[in-house]
C-alpha cells in the first residue's frame, strides 16, 4: 500500500494522544492542526495530503476512540475550496435531494446529523447543486441528542426557516460523498485492526489446561479468518487510495471493509467469551464502532448495487480490464 512520508510520524503523534479522554483528545488535535490535514495552508488547513488525513482516521480508530475528525475534516474541505476556514467545529450531511432554498432559507427536519450538538456549523451536500452552510447557532436551529450505537452524537436538527449560504466553488455531492466513503473505509480498517490486536493479545495470553488458547485449532482458525478478513480489506484501501477518483474503488473498499467489520466483530466477541461484552474491557468500544461505521454514508448492500451498476456499464472488456489491472503490494505488517 501506497503511504505517506509522514504516515509514521502521523501514526506516533496519534499514539502519544490516544491515552486521553476522548474530549480532551479532540482538543489535542485541533491545538496540532490534524483535525484539518488535507486542506491548503492558504485556507486555514494544516497541509498535507488525503493519504496524510487517512492515516490520523485510521490510527485513531484503532484505538477505539470516537471524535469527528472524518466529519469536521470533509466538512472543512469543502468549504476550504471557497473561502477560509472558522475556527469552532463543523459537521456534514449528505442529503437525498435538493431542497427548495429559493428564499435563502431553509424548514426541515434533518435526521443522524453527526456530532451536531457540538457543533458551530453544518455543511449540507445535495445531489444536483452546490452544498449550503448553516449556522447551527441560530434562534431557529434545535438540536435534539441522539445516539448511535457507539455511544456517538447522530442528533436530529430541525431548522424552521434558517438562513442558508450557498458555497459557490464547493466540491460537489458525489466528490464529498466518495472522500466520505474513503474516510470511513480507513476508520473501519483501523477498527478491525484493533480489534484483531486485541483478540490476538487475549488467546496469546489467556490459558486453558495449562495452554494458551491459541493452541486449540478452532481459535487459532478462527484468528486467522480474521486475519484474512483484514488482508482483503487492506488491499481494497490500497486500491481506493491508489485508483482514479469517481472509478469504483472506493465501493469496492466500502463493500469489503463492511464484511470485514461484520465478521472480525463476530469472531472477535466469540474468541472473547464473555470477557469481550463487560463494560471494563475495551473490545467493545472497538466493536460497537465496527457495527456504527460499516454503514456510514451508504450500506454495505447500496455500495454493492453502486459497483454492480459500474460494471453493467463498463461491460465485459472493461470489467477484465480493471479485475486484471496491477495492484498494489500489501504491506502485511502482523
Amino acid at each position: 500500500m501506497s503511504r505517506s512520508p509522514f504516515a509514521e510520524e502521523l501514526r506516533s503523534l496519534v499514539e502519544d494522544l490516544a491515552t486521553a479522554a476522548d474530549r480532551d483528545l479532540w482538543a489535542g488535535l485541533v491545538a496540532l492542526g490534524l483535525h484539518r490535514v488535507g486542506i491548503d495552508e492558504a485556507r486555514g488547513g494544516s497541509g498535507g495530503s488525503l493519504d496524510d488525513l487517512l492515516v490520523v482516521v485510521e490510527a485513531l480508530a484503532g484505538h477505539g476512540i470516537g471524535v469527528p475528525i472524518v466529519e469536521a475534516s470533509t466538512a472543512d474541505w469543502v468549504i476550504g475550496h471557497a473561502g477560509k476556514l472558522a475556527d469552532g467545529l463543523t459537521t456534514v450531511l449528505l442529503l437525498d435531494a435538493a431542497p427548495d432554498t429559493k428564499s435563502g432559507t431553509l424548514g426541515v427536519e434533518l435526521t443522524a446529523v453527526p456530532w451536531a450538538r457540538d457543533a458551530a456549523r453544518l455543511v449540507l451536500c445535495p445531489p444536483g447543486a452546490a452544498p449550503l452552510l448553516v449556522d447551527l447557532g441560530g434562534a431557529t436551529v434545535t438540536v435534539r441528542s441522539v445516539d448511535n450505537i457507539a455511544g456517538e452524537p447522530r442528533d436530529t436538527v430541525l431548522l424552521a426557516g434558517t438562513p442558508v449560504t450557498v458555497i459557490d466553488g464547493a466540491p460537489r455531492y458525489e466528490e464529498v460523498r466518495e472522500r466520505l466513503a474513503l474516510l470511513w473505509s480507513a476508520a473501519v480498517l483501523g477498527a478491525a485492526h484493533g480489534a484483531y490486536r486485541l483478540t490476538k493479545t487475549y488467546v496469546s495470553e489467556r490459558e486453558q489446561f495449562g495452554a494458551p488458547l491459541l493452541k486449540i485449532p478452532a481459535v487459532a482458525g478462527h484468528l486467522a479468518r480474521m486475519r484474512v478478513q483484514l488482508v482483503q480489506a487492506d488491499a481494497a484501501l490500497a486500491l481506493a487510495r491508489d485508483g482514479a477518483p469517481l472509478g469504483g474503488a472506493v465501493d469496492i473498499a466500502r463493500v469489503t471493509t463492511a464484511a470485514a467489520a461484520t465478521e472480525i466483530a463476530q469472531l472477535a466477541h466469540q474468541l472473547h467469551g464473555a470477557m469481550g461484552i463487560t463494560e471494563e474491557y475495551p473490545l467493545h468500544r472497538l466493536t460497537r464502532r465496527l457495527w456504527s461505521w460499516r454503514d456510514a454514508v451508504a450500506s454495505e448492500r447500496r455500495w454493492a448495487e453502486s459497483l454492480g451498476q459500474r460494471a453493467a456499464e463498463a461491460g465485459e472488456t472493461g470489467v477484465w480490464t480493471r479485475i486484471t489491472a496491477p495492484s498494489a503490494a500489501i504491506n502485511d505488517e502482523e
